[in-house]
């Protein structure tokens, strides 16, 4: 098992059950506990996690976390980021326009998008989305100029801007990392910035969202959950949770796990 996907399924574990014993995710990971000590000193160093005596937990206020690496990010919550993608892609029709933010579920989207055969204009500011549309055929696609962000395959800055202010799109699929009871939010105020401006392109703008991100906050609003057409997320919700949202937002798609 990779260390990126180890490190994710590490912290599954902590937002699943808020503290886990190294043992344990040993044995349910299949790997030594001196590798699983190893992941959990790097996932604490990075501000992830805090240790204790044989194993590591979350408190409240690292629960939304850090910004993840790319890596660890693209294989975190895999099953439910997939499920959600499969189901937003099936918002795009014939002869659209949507705009794909930068991230790992929206890169799901993308996927999903490319394999459907649908025919439509596709618009994104990553590196990694854009190879991905770059392989359907029948997809028109416009790649946002800008400034390589460190550590990502995000492009962004005034140039970016400058692109996303003229488009006016059919959907946009924005991403979150992470989503409280009436607003969105994410680690800085440049990606921020940018994603306010995606919303304010779009006729109907969608959240992409794994629930494991659902009640939380990190460190920049940029947006109100009233302001979208709906929020795409996988069925862990309970029902009181999905009431909680239902209330701001005009629609809710529960993508089905496996």
């Amino acid at each position: 098992m990779l260390p990126a996907l180890r490190q994710a399924r590490i912290i599954e574990f902590l937002r699943r059950d808020g503290a886990a014993g190294l043992k344990e995710m040993s044995a349910a990971l299949g790997v030594s506990v001196s590798t699983l000590r190893r992941d959990v000193d790097m996932l604490f160093e990075a501000g992830h996690l805090e240790r204790t005596r044989g194993g590591a937990l979350l408190t409240g206020s690292l629960r939304a976390g850090p910004e993840l690496g790319r890596a660890i990010a693209s294989e975190l919550e895999s099953g439910a980021k997939a499920a959600i993608g499969r189901e937003a892609a099936q918002l795009i029709r014939p002869g659209m326009t949507a705009i794909f933010d930068s991230g790992s579920t929206t890169a799901s989207a993308a996927r999903a998008a490319r394999d459907s055969g649908t025919a439509f204009t596709a618009v994104t500011n990553d590196l990694a989305i854009a190879a991905t549309l770059a392989e359907a055929p029948q997809i028109r696609l416009i790649v946002a100029g800008g400034e390589l962000r460190p550590g990502s395959g995000t492009l962004m800055g005034a140039d970016t801007l400058d692109l996303m202010r003229r488009l006016r799109a059919d959907l946009a699929f924005v991403g979150a990392h992470a989503v409280s009871e009436t607003e969105m939010s994410d680690t800085s105020v440049e990606l921020a910035q940018l994603k306010r401006v995606i919303l304010a392109a779009a006729d109907r703008p969608v959240l992409l969202a794994d629930s494991s991100k659902i009640f939380s906050r990190a460190f920049c609003s940029f947006g109100l959950l009233r302001q979208l057409d709906r929020l795409v997320t996988d069925d862990r919700l309970g029902l009181d949770q999905l009431a909680v949202l239902q209330h701001a937002i005009p629609q809710v798609d529960l993508a089905a796990l496996p």
